[in-house]
């Protein structure tokens, strides 16, 4: 034994190296359905240095053709002509959100007439007649319902509701979500990034075309609670052909026959129920979304887009809109975006924050009923050396995200602030709420991020 090479210390120490370095570069997060973020567990072994690691940034098309540069003076004006009035006063450099007496972060109202937390607080007491409608649009930091699936049960609590809204017909990493469990086949996905002249670009961002037979299941979930069952089931289409379209729930099933039509064609049962089937035989059905929820109460959309910067919404279709809003409109949308924007060497985010402009306005003009949300993004950690620290460019992205709201005339919520600001990545990964990389939220950390949206809001409506 002394003499294999297998028992020799060198060897050995080798080995496990390279196993080390193997597992460093699979693609975890491919591998495991979205369930692990890649990691590097050869890290933590290699000697320090004074270069900054910089986790992967993943860049939308838009963005990417986007010159993000320092922005012109006569640029800016040209954009502020377009997208909207011009640019406020700045704010003192030394501005901070504003906060309750508890230190709660507020929720900031640059709505023109400041109305909009009054306009919401409105909608809100409505909520035991009608369903009140809010869509959380934004990029992987809310993949898998991870903070809308606790936001939509804290609300549901107070103001009532079950469901969990909007469901594509489709996804990527089914077993991550927790609010409800998806089987399909027969799908294929549109991404309005990569559509060109396709109208059909709505506010999630993505439809799913139906191959002859395709199928698609939604099962409620005990994890978080109300989002178990449900007793409307709302799906939108476009059929391009006649043929005929099923929803089966607990009661049994219906079928549909569709004409065949460029317009949007909505089919629904009432029925209480734990289990949807959509299954359709038309070939190139586009289905828009299905909606699992209750006539009242609160209904919360989970629109998320890994990727997304958000300015794609620029192209939101004026007509399609207009069509999906006899059905499903809005009293609130949030927009979550910024982290895929965000850069470790860039400070100056004036040419991003003008298309986000453009982008907010395009989708308060095609949904000219709802109040819109900016959330900022949240913090973001880097490792220099042995030791992580908040990206230091991220205060400039919030300035720049607060700066698009103040411009849009919308709300804002600084979500680093709320969490702790620098530093706050730091502080929820050693609590167990981000995960390794120290961007992204698990569900733990979800929770906890609703949990302090959630009571922004109502000390911002109450105040």
């Amino acid at each position: 034994m002394r003499n294999s090479p297998a028992g020799n210390p060198i060897i050995v120490i080798l080995m496990a190296l390279a196993a080390l370095a193997v597992l460093s570069l699979l693609p975890w997060d491919t591998l495991s359905g979205g369930r692990l973020r890649s990691f590097n567990l050869l890290g933590d072994l290699l000697p320090e240095s004074d270069k900054t690691y910089v986790t992967h940034e993943s860049i939308d098309p838009e963005l990417a053709a986007l010159t993000l540069r320092p922005a012109a003076a006569d640029s800016t004006a040209a954009a502020d002509s377009v997208a909207g009035p011009p640019a406020p006063a700045p704010l003192p450099d030394d501005f901070t959100a504003p906060r309750a007496a508890d230190g709660t972060v507020l929720i900031e109202d640059y709505s023109p007439d400041g109305s909009a937390l009054a306009t919401l607080r409105s909608a809100l007491a409505g909520s035991g007649s009608r369903a009140v409608r809010i869509a959380v649009t934004g990029d992987s930091y809310i993949e898998g319902d991870i903070f809308t699936q606790d936001v939509r049960s804290l609300l549901q609590e107070r103001y009532g509701g079950r469901g969990v809204g909007y469901m594509a017909a489709h996804s990527n990493f089914p077993g991550f979500r927790q609010s409800v469990r998806q089987t399909s086949q027969g799908w294929e996905e549109r991404d309005m990034r990569h559509i060109g002249s396709d109208r059909v670009k709505p506010l999630s961002g993505v439809y799913y075309t139906a191959s002859p037979g395709a199928t698609v299941t939604y099962k409620g979930s005990h994890r978080p609670a109300r989002a178990d069952s449900w007793s409307r089931s709302t799906v939108m289409v476009i059929a391009p052909t006649a043929g005929d379209i099923t929803l089966t729930t607990d009661s049994g099933s219906v079928t549909h026959s569709l004409v065949a039509s460029p317009d949007v064609q909505t089919v629904s049962t009432d029925a209480p129920t734990k289990r949807l089937t959509v299954s359709t035989g038309i070939a190139g059905l586009k289905m828009l979304g299905a909606w699992l929820e209750t006539p009242s109460g609160i209904v919360l959309d989970c629109m998320s887009m890994r990727g997304n910067s958000g300015i794609t919404h620029r192209n939101i279709n004026a007509d399609l809109a207009a069509e999906m809003r006899h059905t499903v409109d809005y009293d609130l949308i949030v927009m979550e975006y910024g982290i895929n924007a965000l850069s470790s060497a860039q400070r100056d985010y004036s040419a991003y924050a003008a298309a986000m402009v453009e982008a907010v306005h395009t989708v308060k003009a095609q949904y000219p009923g709802a109040v819109i949300l900016l959330m900022g993004i949240g913090d973001r950690g880097q490792k220099q050396g042995s030791e992580v620290h908040s990206l230091a460019t991220a205060p400039a992205m919030v300035k720049a995200q607060r700066d698009v709201a103040r411009r849009a005339g919308v709300l804002f919520w600084d979500t680093r602030e709320a969490m702790g600001g620098a530093d706050a990545a730091v502080d929820w990964h050693r609590r167990k709420l981000v995960n390794a990389d120290y961007i992204h939220l698990n569900h733990k950390g979800g929770a906890e991020l609703a949990r302090i949206f959630v009571n922004s809001l109502h000390s911002s409506l109450n105040d």
